[in-house]
């Protein structure tokens, strides 16, 4: 007889079940194939006040004399070169998914057989391994690699965008296996239809979940605007007290201090897109949820469905969380749709305690 549990353990916790780098900028010379890294600029800017005014002291009326006209400000900015395009580079490799649960006891909640929840839990992930469902989380996150979603911004304003996948097989990158892809043409909106070569790659991806420790990818993305000389788009960092009169700060690897005092332009770090944010953008896999049919939002993979575009939870209602699914754990279908939501959490990683 199988067993639903009414609580989680008291200390339930997984760990990441994939290794991302940051996405380093480079600046790419196609006439030569050199590469430099592309370094964000701080700088100041004039602009003007283009905010809401305050009726009662007469600056959404045309009363110059309620407020400053210009706008001051201390930026950052990443800027190509005139004549290059856009290079951005990161590592991916998963964990087999035997490791992945790092922690389980009984914590606080004394209510659960642990013993039974665990015994549980490595049942599902022996199923799961060699499932259909573990191979369509696997295409999905490859998908999400190919088109280029990591690349946030800069996949919206491109022209054409080639991406090419090596296999870190040990071999030099000459010598590794290489994948292609027009990134543009690759479907962004649906998990249907994958290509020969979508499938090649994402046997790899398997294969890593799996626990092949030599699945690794390195992962490359030639990004042409048409132009050069333009800003592209790293991720930005979020700061709770910004010293006045700063407007925004981005994301840099090998940082160098900022001379606040300096009278001229100042170059800091290698600009780049954090691991979060291209974790994020490659886990936007969720059409699982109850309302999908509806919506037509592909979500990223998050236990209660949290979307900060929306902000809205999508899995709040009719206990389709990943916390009421994994109380299910012992009897679900690995390959059914909450069964392919549970891995894909499972690989995302975090802490499903339940207690007082």
């Amino acid at each position: 007889m199988t067993q639903i549990f009414k609580k989680l353990p008291g200390s339930l916790s997984l760990q990441r079940g994939s290794i991302i780098s940051d996405g380093a900028f480079y600046h790419y010379f196609a006439e030569n194939k050199a590469i430099e890294p592309l370094y964000v600029l701080h700088h100041g800017i004039r602009g003007t006040q283009n905010v809401a005014g305050n009726k009662a002291k007469g600056a959404a009326l045309g009363n110059s004399a309620a407020r400053e006209v210009s706008n001051i400000q201390q930026t950052e900015s990443a800027k190509l070169a005139p004549d290059a395009k856009l290079l951005v580079k990161f590592n991916l490799r998963f964990i087999d998914l035997e490791h992945i649960l790092f922690a389980c006891a009984t914590g606080k909640n004394s209510e659960v057989d642990v013993s039974a929840f665990r015994a549980a839990f490595n049942d599902f992930i022996a199923r799961a391994k060699n499932s259909d469902g573990l191979k369509e989380v696997a295409r999905r996150y490859t998908r999400n690699i190919v088109n280029g979603r990591w690349l946030w911004r800069n996949r919206i304003i491109a022209e054409s965008i080639t991406i090419r996948v090596y296999e870190d097989n040990g071999a030099n990158k000459a010598e590794q296996p290489v994948h292609e892809f027009d990134a543009l043409s690759v479907p962004f909106n649906h998990f249907d239809h994958y290509s020969e070569q979508e499938n090649n790659l994402a046997n790899v991806v398997l294969a890593g979940m799996q626990g092949d420790r030599s699945a690794s990818l390195n992962v490359e993305a030639i990004i042409d605007f048409g132009m050069g000389g333009i800003e592209v788009f790293p991720s930005q960092n979020y700061l709770e007290d910004k010293p006045k009169g700063f407007s925004r700060s981005l994301y840099k690897i090998s940082n160098e201090k900022l001379e606040r005092q300096t009278t001229n332009n100042q170059f800091l770090g290698q600009a780049a897109l954090r691991d979060q944010k291209i974790g994020n953008a490659i886990r936007t896999i969720d059409t699982w949820y109850p309302d999908y049919g509806t919506i037509q939002k592909i979500i990223p993979v998050e236990p209660n469905g949290a979307n900060l575009d929306a902000q809205e939870f999508f899995r709040i209602k009719d206990k389709a969380s990943a916390f009421d699914i994994m109380k299910k754990i012992a009897e679900l279908d690995p390959t059914s749709d909450d069964g392919m939501f549970l891995l894909a959490c499972i690989i995302r990683g975090g802490v499903y305690s339940e207690g007082e």
